[in-house]
């Protein structure tokens, strides 16, 4: 949720001796006092790079805050002493400590913003910090301190508790954000800026910003609404810029540090390390980061497991069998380095470099906890990023400000499936190599405007492989993405931020002219043919800000959001969240027609699969933000209207199909409406089209309250409904959610408390797709549960001589009892509402050591956040300690 900008120290106030008594007795102390703190605004958001000065008789020390708000002072004489702490927009504060009787003093300072601010982002408009409260997007901010005090084992899992965010997680090693009801190909991740997105992103969730350590993170930000003018295709739902913690250079000296944090928790019997050292100077400043943690299988609320094959195929609890989810432990470790070099004349080199690698990753939705193969396992999952920046800051010829970069993003993503131990495996590899290259300048081109204009290039390469073994021996197979396959993205952008009318009206316009290609080599041994496709569009977004009073904005936009077919859109081939998915290429050469949805229920429209094209979305915001010393808050209203919308849909094939082979899969079975399968996956062959139009409408909002000194209370609801143009629920739309939280942090003592509770209703708006999702409604006709009866549960031997051994029943009376005179059911036709209340709080122990306690799930509720693959912890206990250096 957002923060002010942040915050100011706290402390034991003690009556101060005269001044010529403290400078004679500090003369004459010895220099081994030490102070240590906490800096904070009234909301209780952290303040970075605060400056916190002591002065005890002669002696002065000087010191910055970290981004978590600390700060710690030594060399100080053991005498009385001042401590100031001090920030732009922010009113001084002063408090006194006497260190003549103690070695060490904690103190928090809470400081009053000097006039109405807020917090700093630099996501809205590229390239300039902006206060969040003048600028027309909706925009969250996780802070640094919110990072350290939330239970996060992967990084998108800090946005939970964030307005109009929903995090899905398919496995428990996995994580994806949903922004407005998008994920994934929708919603585009950034670091430091620079694009983390490759075009071989999937429609559904996806994992690939959970390989980012939350070590290196400083902060996130999170912008609600199309930001395809600022940072181009896939920015539909929303942005997510992920800040690092980057070194900062000090004026004199050399100065290092260094810290250590020890994390475990009892839910899934995690541990983890995390380990951080950095050098300062004036000329270079250095960081470097080593992380590492290990899960073991998750146990749930009540220790079940609410979509397990058992229950869905059989009608039996988990428990049964288990009471942690099998297989739902990995392991993740990495590294991260950044450099920041000073050039002068207001110029620097900055760098970042990373890489992270998760093992044994199961996919429990496909294995016992939905679908209930034998194994299915991403190993390995590998990230590398990096990149190299120059920056300027002052003016040079018309630009007030320049900056240029080139990336590098490599994303690995290894697979392998098997649904018996007795039969075959299949082996996919998956590497994208991007390489990028942008540059930017700032002019200020008369009063009150502020014009950025840029260029960008991404040019990825893609290499897979896809392997059947059968006894020992491989043979190759039509990749997922055929191998070979390039995607290259080029735009040039320009936006123009202006203050209008004594600063009482603020106006961001924008334009964004983007090229977007495709190209895939011919292999005739695997049946792929020669392809390039070539896309273009226009963006543009205009934004205002009405100040009303001092304390009241309005806001309102208009936007249009665009997203070129990817890689995957256009060459993808395999199971997928949706069901086995076949390129648009190839189905259009097998003579489809688009079905009236994506589901098992889907009829032919009679409209011929043809190649995809863009999709875009036009959204229309209108909001209110609030500011004032103790209260903070928006409210915002949205329209989200999608045109050419890139869908599933499912593929209604000519009678006559069952025998073809496509991409290696032979078509197995045809029913009477045309809908076609492969052995691979029960659902019906879909693929992707352009649909008409789709719309989101929603609502958000949000408040924080400094209710006393030392306690601070805040909240936040969103809801969200989407339909297509032909009326059929949008997949995966989240339920109307929320969270609320009550912090206590006294001035007196080095503690805090906080009580969360995080909510979601019912969720019964769901699309056929979503009905046959394992994950959420769980489809079962009688030859699934015939195949699951004869298969996984004989080989876990739950079927003896044909006999469901908890039961006694036959295949046909289990099928009887499950299915009832039914063809087809669902485990679910909705996601169950739930109310969760976690206890948090934290206490520092000694000026460089600091512990934190979570107990999450208080009351062991069994809940599923909507469109995930396992179900959420049970109550759990975290624990952290971290010690500093």
């Amino acid at each position: 949720m957002s923060r002010a900008c942040l915050t100011l120290l706290l402390a034991l106030a003690v009556v101060s001796p005269t001044a010529p008594a403290r400078a004679q007795a500090a003369a004459t102390a010895p220099l081994d006092g030490l102070v240590a703190g906490l800096v904070e605004d009234a909301l209780g958001g952290a303040l970075d790079a605060a400056t916190v000065r002591v002065t005890c008789g002669t002696v002065v020390r000087e010191a910055r805050t970290d981004a978590t708000g600390r700060f710690v002072i030594e060399g100080l004489p053991r005498t009385a002493c001042l401590v100031q702490a001090s920030a732009d927009l922010f009113t001084a504060v002063t408090h006194a400590v006497d260190l003549a009787g103690r070695r060490d003093a904690q103190v928090r300072f809470v400081v009053e913003l000097a006039g109405i601010a807020s917090e700093v982002t630099v996501t809205p408009a590229r390239g300039e910090q902006e206060r969040t409260f003048d600028v027309p997007e909706p925009i969250g901010v996780v802070t640094r301190e919110e990072l350290e005090s939330r239970p996060v084992q992967l990084l998108p899992q800090a946005l939970r508790e964030e307005t109009g965010v929903l995090v899905q997680q398919t496995t428990t090693a996995q994580a994806s954000v949903f922004i407005r009801g998008f994920s994934a190909q929708r919603v585009l991740y950034l670091l430091d800026g620079v694009r983390f997105n490759t075009s071989t992103y999937r429609a559904g969730a996806t994992q690939y910003l959970g390989w980012v350590d939350p070590g290196s993170v400083q902060r996130m930000e999170v912008v609600r609404g199309p930001s395809s003018v600022q940072y181009g295709s896939d920015a539909l739902g929303g942005a997510v810029n992920v800040i690092s913690r980057a070194p900062q250079v000090i004026p004199v000296g050399t100065r290092g540090s260094g810290a250590v944090e020890l994390v475990g928790a009892t839910a899934d019997m995690s541990g983890g390390m995390e380990a951080y050292g950095e050098l300062r100077a004036p000329g270079l400043a250095l960081r470097g980061g080593l992380s590492t943690r290990a899960a073991d299988d998750l146990r749930t609320g009540g220790g079940v497991d609410s979509h397990s094959a058992l229950t869905r195929y059989l009608g039996l609890p988990s428990t049964i069998a288990y009471d942690r989810l099998p297989s739902t432990g990995f392991r993740q470790s990495g590294w991260s380095a950044a450099v920041t070099v000073p050039l002068g004349q207001g110029s620097a080199l900055t760098g970042l470099a990373m890489q992270q690698s998760q093992s044994s990753v199961n996919r429990h939705d496909r294995e016992i906890g939905g679908d209930g193969l034998f194994r299915s396992v991403y190993d390995p999952q590998r990230l590398g990023f990096g990149y190299a920046r120059y920056q300027r800051a002052t003016a040079l010829g018309p630009f007030a400000a320049l900056q240029a970069t080139v990336s590098f993003n490599q994303q690995q993503d290894d697979r392998l499936e098997q649904a018996r131990p007795s039969t075959f495996f299949e082996t996919e590899t998956a590497r994208t190599r991007v390489l990028g290259y942008a540059a930017q300048g700032t002019l200020q081109a008369w009063k009150g405007h502020s014009v950025t204009t840029g260029a960008e290039l991404y040019d990825e390469s893609i290499a897979t492989t896809r392997d059947r073994w059968t006894g020992g021996a491989a043979s190759a197979l039509r990749p997922e993405i055929p191998d070979g396959a390039g995607y290259r993205s080029a735009a040039v952008f320009v936006q123009d931020t202006a203050s209008l009318f004594h600063d009482r009206l603020g106006l961001r316009a924008g334009l964004r002219l983007g090229s977007y290609t495709y190209e895939a080599p011919a292999d005739p041994g695997l049946g792929v043919s020669a392809e390039r496709v070539r896309m273009s569009a226009a963006t543009f977004n205009v934004g205002a800000v009405w100040s009303l009073t001092d304390a009241v904005n309005i806001t309102g936009s208009v936007s249009r959001g665009f997203r070129a077919a990817n890689a995957f859109d256009l060459g993808a081939i395999g199971v997928s969240g949706g069901g086995f998915e076949v390129a648009p290429t190839e189905a259009a050469a097998l003579g489809a027609l688009i079905g009236s949805n994506d589901g098992a229920t889907a009829v032919g429209t009679g409209a011929p699969v043809v190649q995809l094209g863009p999709e875009s979305l036009y959204a229309f915001d209108a909001g209110v933000k609030v500011r004032t010393r103790r209260v903070a808050g928006s409210v915002v209203a949205f329209d989200l209207e999608l045109r050419d919308a890139i869908a599933r849909r499912t593929a209604i094939f000519p009678t006559g199909i069952v025998g073809t082979s496509v991409a290696g899969y032979a078509i197995v079975a045809q029913d009477a409406a045309g809908r076609a399968y492969v052995a691979v996956d029960s659902r019906p062959i879909v693929t992707r089209v352009n649909v008409d139009r789709g719309r989101v409408l929603g609502i958000e909002g949000d408040v924080q309250v400094r209710v006393a000194p030392a306690w601070i209370a805040s909240a936040n609801v969103s809801l969200a409904q989407g339909r297509d143009g032909d009326d059929v629920y949008l997949r995966r739309m989240p339920p109307l959610m929320g969270a609320a939280r009550v912090k206590w942090e006294p001035s007196v003592h080095p503690v805090w408390a906080e009580a969360v509770i995080t909510a979601a209703a019912t969720q019964d708006r769901l699309s056929p797709g979503d009905l046959a999702d394992a994950r959420i409604g769980g489809r079962r006709r009688r030859a699934d549960i015939a195949t699951f009866f004869n298969g996984t549960a004989t080989d876990m031997g739950l079927v003896q001589a044909g006999r469901l051994v908890p039961t006694g029943e036959s295949l046909a009376e289990v099928q009887a009892r499950v299915l009832g005179d039914a063809d087809v059911s669902y485990l679910y036709t909705s996601t169950p509402g739930f109310v969760v209340v976690s206890l948090r709080g934290g206490w520092r122990l000694t000026s460089h050591v600091d512990a934190t306690v979570i107990v999450d799930n208080l009351t062991d509720r069994n809940y599923r956040w909507h469109g995930s693959g396992t179900d959420a912890p049970g109550v759990s206990l975290m624990a952290k300690l971290g010690v500093r250096f």
